[in-house]
């Protein structure tokens, strides 16, 4: 059950990133959307300081063995997730999941909306099938070419499943059917997966951080990433993200309105389109959403991501907060604060019950003996 009083046993899932880097056989970002220690710490710190008793969970047999061994999961009021999980499009939803079996409130998305966002096919199927623009696209299954009937040149290519702009480099960008196959090749090779094939967007690009739940969601704010050099052929890849001191600049709300940038009913259409995405998806508590617009200035809906990085000084959320005033203990409270809410709101769900089934399953494979799972 829930305390209602204010401080709480909170515990952390996440996944680091490990100290090797990937084997020269596998891709260079296989780890790039995983946690770095510094966003463990920064997010602790900012638990502690609101008056929280925070532990460690991590993510994996880690996490497990702490809930049930531990016997955590009846000591924890909730849990701040991070956790990006291991192994194919269902990775997100393994530790939501597996709080959800032990009734263990966690913030953010649940399972089901993190597994629809993460398939980046399905979600632009879902978005078109709710009247949120976006631009033609194809998926190409590993081992098949790409039919480019029907779709405008240049085009832009990624790896279906994947975050944290893996798979994206400022070559993901095509122009003409030779490059186009090659690429598709070589990202089928690389990560093993379908590629998302789209109609480019040579307009400008903007990202929407959005806080809260259903009717009461609102829009943080509105940031723009402006490319050092040509915005018509401009690709927000890796390359430029992991150097964006350099390579792009940031242009907040204010600065926008103030420069003429966008117009005060560009920018309702902005956070309307945003707040439209985080509701479709059912979002919860926080989600970042990507927008770019097309040749004809349309604002078009590119992905949504409910389980954003927070990193300070280095997510595009965190930086996105910090250049409309807030500070990074109020984003990561505002957080918590939605998702508390959801917990005192939610119908209490006994949770010995489903510990105890969980246990029942789990303990004899945890401890190595698997005859009673065997049979």
């Amino acid at each position: 059950m829930l305390l209602v009083s204010p401080a709480m046993r909170i515990g952390i899932t996440y996944d680091l990133k490990p100290a090797d880097a990937p084997a020269a056989s596998e891709p260079s970002d296989l780890y790039e959307e995983l946690e770095a220690i510094d966003t463990i710490v920064a997010i602790e710190q900012v638990l502690r300081r609101r008056g929280h008793d925070v532990v460690r969970l991590g993510g994996g047999r880690a996490l497990l063995d702490g809930l049930i061994r531990g016997g955590l999961a009846e000591r924890l009021d909730g849990v701040f997730n991070l956790a990006e999980g291991f192994g194919g499009r269902g990775r997100e939803s393994q530790v939501p999941a597996i709080l959800e079996l032990l009734a263990i409130p966690f913030t953010g998305s649940d399972a089901p909306a993190l597994t629809l966002t993460l398939d980046k096919r399905v979600a632009k199927l879902v978005a078109l099938d709710h009247g949120l623009p976006t631009p033609p696209f194809r998926l190409v299954p590993v081992g098949e070419t790409c039919d480019d009937r029907g779709l405008r040149y240049p085009l832009f290519l990624k790896p279906v499943g994947e975050g944290s702009s893996i798979g994206i480099r400022s070559r993901s960008r095509c122009t003409g059917p030779a490059q186009l196959h090659d690429l598709v090749r070589s990202l089928h090779a690389a990560y093993h997966q379908p590629v998302l094939v789209e109609e480019f967007l040579p307009g400008e690009e903007y990202t929407v951080g959005v806080l809260g739940n259903g009717d009461d969601a609102r829009a943080l704010g509105v940031m723009q990433i402006v490319p050092s050099g040509p915005l018509d052929e401009f690709v927000y890849s890796l390359e430029y993200k992991r150097d964006y001191c350099v390579e792009v600049r940031y242009h907040m709300t204010d600065e926008l309105l103030r420069r003429g940038a966008v117009s005060p009913a560009r920018l309702r259409q902005i956070h309307e389109l945003a707040l439209a995405a985080h509701r479709v998806f059912e979002c919860r508590d926080i989600s970042r959403v990507d927008l770019r617009c097309d040749r004809y200035g349309q604002v078009q809906f590119i992905e949504i991501n409910p389980l954003p990085g927070l990193r300070p000084g280095f997510s595009d959320l965190a930086n996105l907060a910090a250049g409309h005033g807030w500070s990074y203990d109020a984003l990561v409270g505002g957080i918590l604060d939605a998702a508390r809410g959801r917990w005192q709101a939610a119908a209490p769900v006994a949770r010995p019950s489903a510990l105890a089934a969980l246990t029942a399953a789990a303990m004899p494979a945890l401890t190595g003996d698997s005859s009673d799972v065997l049979g």
